[in-house]
């Protein structure tokens, strides 16, 4: 069992199941940035199975520098969904 608990996909489970707890508490946009902070462990996960582009990598990167701003502006975190959604939509037309 000690194998599993440093096991990435299984730190991301975890995450998952406890944010849903959280979820439940919390304020509503608190539900969108830890699916966000998800998206963003997952991307890491899937780096280090050399499985990104830099597309990809741009979206992370995306997360890392605007998921904050859920705690101070909420109008301009909906942007940066709306942005990271479009971003998105530019690797699925790409591929």
């Amino acid at each position: 069992m000690e194998d599993i608990l440093k096991d990435d996909h299984f730190k991301l489970l975890a995450f998952l199941i406890t944010s849903a707890r959280g979820c439940v508490d919390e304020p509503p946009l608190y539900g969108p940035l830890r699916l966000v902070d998800a998206a963003s462990r997952l991307i890491e996960i899937m780096r280090k199975e050399g499985k990104v582009n830099e597309q990809i990598i741009k979206l992370q990167k995306m997360i890392k520098e605007k998921m904050d701003l859920v705690m101070y502006d909420e109008e301009m975190f909906i942007e940066f969904l709306d942005e990271l959604s479009k971003e998105l939509a530019k690797i699925l037309k790409s591929e």
